[in-house]
């Protein structure tokens, strides 16, 4: 098929896409890390003969290999959650995107598919995480620009959520403390802020049929949004682990104020996903909650036998 370059294929999505790439394609990765990059997301895969790896901290990326390359995807980020300097979030977030846009046009690569967030909508601002914000929108008016010489596709994702998250993230924190550790209690706030769920295969599927697109098509800039389509509470979707999991943990719904900028509404318009990628049918939330729950009790008896 050919080869696909990835960024951020030791992350959440990055690694789950890395994996979805080698079962359901034939095409070759070559990712770019770190040498001190935690790989336990994909040390089952990292070994396979159709990865490659390349170490940025080590060599230049000017020295990457772009022979047979036709598509990059970019799934590295930095949150900025640790307190991390604006310095080092525009440098992971714009600085270096952009360097790697400009060797993809100098060495023909057909299409750069770029990894954005619904934080990052025109019509919304959320100070909890600002610099990512703004990091993220710079990049926005550099696709533009870069979109001139090379196809970009924008893929904005909704509310993601999947097996071996960071602990951090809302979703994988509520399945870890609900389902899992069975904590007494958990403060939370109302639960009325709107999300729109998506299980990570269905994201992993968008981004093969976004590879697809590319190859087949030719445009300047599309952009999607990956969504299921369907909003629903925070409320909603905490007591479903809950239930799913037969938990005891009591849920104490506005004991925590909203933030200040809360986004209370956010979902996707799936009209292009459907029309351009094909994408129709999505994982519910009952399903996705209960597979990543069965995954991780799974993981424990299989711990316990050791």
């Amino acid at each position: 098929m050919g080869t696909i370059l990835l960024t951020g294929a030791t992350g959440f999505l990055g690694s789950h896409l890395l994996k979805t790439l080698l079962i359901k394609t034939d095409n070759d990765v070559i990712i770019l890390k770190r040498s001190f990059s935690n790989t336990w997301r994909i040390k089952d895969v990292i070994v396979s003969k159709r990865v490659k790896t390349f170490d940025i901290d080590k060599n230049p990326i000017a020295n990457i290999d772009f022979k047979n390359i036709d598509t990059i995807i970019h799934c590295a980020t930095e949150y900025g959650r640790s307190d991390n300097s604006c310095f080092s979030v525009l440098e992971s977030n714009l600085m270096f995107p952009i360097k790697l846009l400009e060797l993809a046009v100098k060495n023909n690569v057909k299409t750069f598919i770029n990894t954005d967030s619904y934080f990052n909508k025109e019509n919304m601002s959320y100070s909890y995480l600002l610099n990512y914000s703004l990091s993220k929108k710079s990049l926005n008016l550099w696709l533009k620009y870069f979109s001139k010489k090379i196809q970009v596709i924008n893929m904005i994702l909704e509310h993601m959520y999947g097996e071996f998250d960071n602990k951090d993230k809302f979703a994988e924190k509520m399945i870890q403390e609900i389902a899992i550790l069975g904590s007494k209690e958990i403060a939370l706030t109302y639960g009325d802020q709107k999300r729109d769920f998506i299980y990570i295969d269905d994201v992993c599927r968008a981004y093969l049929a976004a590879i697809s697109y590319g190859r087949n098509h030719k445009f300047r800039i599309k952009q999607f949004d990956i969504g299921t389509g369907i909003s629903s509470s925070i409320k909603y979707f905490v007591t479903t682990i809950k239930e799913l999991s037969d938990s005891n943990t009591k849920l104490n719904f506005g004991a925590l104020p909203y933030r200040e900028d809360e986004i209370m509404y956010s979902c996707a318009d799936t009209a292009e996903l459907m029309d351009s990628l094909g994408i129709s049918e999505f994982c519910s939330c009952e399903k996705g909650i209960s597979k990543i729950i069965n995954t991780y009790i799974q993981m424990g008896k299989n711990a316990d036998k050791r």
